[in-house]
Order: C-alpha cells, then sequence, then structure tokens
C-alpha cells in the first residue's frame, strides 16, 4: 500500500508540471503545500488518537493523518497551480464531463489607477465546436 502511494504521489507531480514557464513554482507550490498537509494531517492523527481510549494502541493514527495529510496538500497544491485549468462543464461534440473547476490568477496593470490587479475567475462552461 506504501509502494502504491508513493508511486501515485510521484506520478500526480510530474504529470501536472510539464508546463516550462511554471514548472518550478507549480513544484515549490506543489510540495510545501505537501508538507503543511502532512504536517496538519499529523496533528489532527495525534488529536484522535488521544480521543481514543486506549491510545497506545492507535499510533498508527498519526502516520495515517500524514499520508492524508500529504495526499490532500498535493491535491490542493495542484489544483491552485494554475497549470491545469479546467471548466466545471466540458462539451466535445458528443462528450459532456463534470469535472471540478480550476481557479484561474491573471495579473492586470490598470493605468488608471496605476496599479497592479489581481483578476481571478473560473471557468463554468466551456464548449468546443
Amino acid at each position: 500500500m506504501k509502494k502504491i502511494t508513493v508511486l501515485l504521489l510521484a506520478l500526480s507531480i510530474f504529470a501536472f508540471s510539464t508546463q516550462a514557464k511554471a514548472a518550478d513554482d507549480t513544484m515549490q507550490t506543489t510540495l510545501k503545500d505537501a508538507l503543511y498537509g502532512g504536517a496538519i494531517g499529523a496533528l489532527v492523527g495525534a488529536a484522535v488518537l488521544f480521543l481514543t481510549d486506549h491510545p497506545g494502541d492507535h499510533v498508527d493514527y498519526i502516520f495515517t493523518g500524514a499520508g492524508v495529510g500529504i495526499l490532500g496538500g498535493v491535491a490542493y497544491g495542484l489544483a491552485t497551480s494554475g497549470t491545469v485549468q479546467r471548466a466545471a462543464t466540458e462539451y466535445d461534440g458528443d462528450k459532456f464531463t463534470l469535472a471540478v473547476p480550476t481557479l484561474k490568477r491573471v495579473e492586470v496593470y490598470d493605468e488608471m489607477l496605476s496599479k497592479k490587479e489581481v483578476i481571478n475567475s473560473v471557468d463554468l462552461v466551456k464548449i468546443r465546436f
């Protein structure tokens, strides 16, 4: 089970970091989110451990929490990195898919205000003709 988890983690990191312009930022963000997720998951596992009647019998809760936290952190890091942009619904000819939409973040310089603004958007529908 551990080998499969490590393999899936490695594949998910390498599969979504193919764009050259954002590969370093994506990897750094994903790694940071995975580490934070693992730390938070271990803390939650420890908290649940102390809620049991016999804490010494359930030490594995800490490791399970850390593992789930790492996977959640990787998923969050990849979803917010902007390398994979998906719409909530996609329609391509006769194929219809539902997906988790990705937040797109664009920095724009506003000449009227003389400052840089950040625009966040989410695509809800994507139709290919």
